[in-house]
């Protein structure tokens, strides 16, 4: 298997984990902030929208992330104001759409784009890749945490594995649950 598909089942993934983990999230939920400093639900997706389209832009694409950066860069501050942010649905059928694309750019690359050189902190393309994408799933894993709060509202508990009253698992098996529900 060449190193570019593998990075593309990878990128798959997490999008299809991300897509199953946010099904029947309350709208209200998206802004809630963990311990009133903690990033929402909001803004982590946005931000992983933005990464996604780093990604895109890494590998040769056109990512069209339109002012988002505003709102959802390294380094801004989560607004209180639930009006100035697209709406959720919308960010996650972005973020579906984006990884399609770069779903399309890994397939189609030559394992030799991964050897040449990037831009920024990184020597390589693969080095910017590999970064890029553990950063996108450190804030899946952050979602993951999230949704899984008390606080946070979900109109259809049957919607999600995780979720469960009696005691509770470890977050190991909670994982390895979560990656076997997606390929189910």
């Amino acid at each position: 298997m060449k190193a570019t598909a593998i990075f593309a089942e990878l990128m798959r993934y997490n999008a299809a984990y991300l897509s199953k983990l946010l099904k029947g999230v309350a709208l209200e939920s998206f802004f809630v902030r963990p311990d009133d400093r903690g990033n929402p639900l909001i803004w982590l997706l946005g931000h992983l929208v933005l990464n996604r389209g780093e990604i895109i832009e890494i590998l040769g694409g056109d990512p069209r992330v339109d002012n988002l950066g505003d709102l959802f860069a390294r380094g801004t501050t989560p607004e209180n104001n639930p009006s100035i942010y697209p709406e959720p649905s919308k960010l996650t059928a972005r973020f579906i759409k984006m990884s399609s694309l770069t779903d399309d750019l890994l397939l189609k690359s030559d394992p030799a784009l991964l050897d040449t050189a990037s831009r920024g902190h990184f020597k390589t393309v693969g080095q910017n890749l590999a970064y890029s994408y553990m950063h996108e799933t450190h804030h899946i894993g952050q979602v993951t945490y999230i949704v899984n709060l008390p606080i946070i509202k979900k109109t259809n508990l049957s919607s999600t594995a995780f979720r469960r009253l009696e005691k509770k698992d470890s977050t190991a098996k909670i994982l390895l649950h979560g990656i076997k529900s997606v390929f189910s």
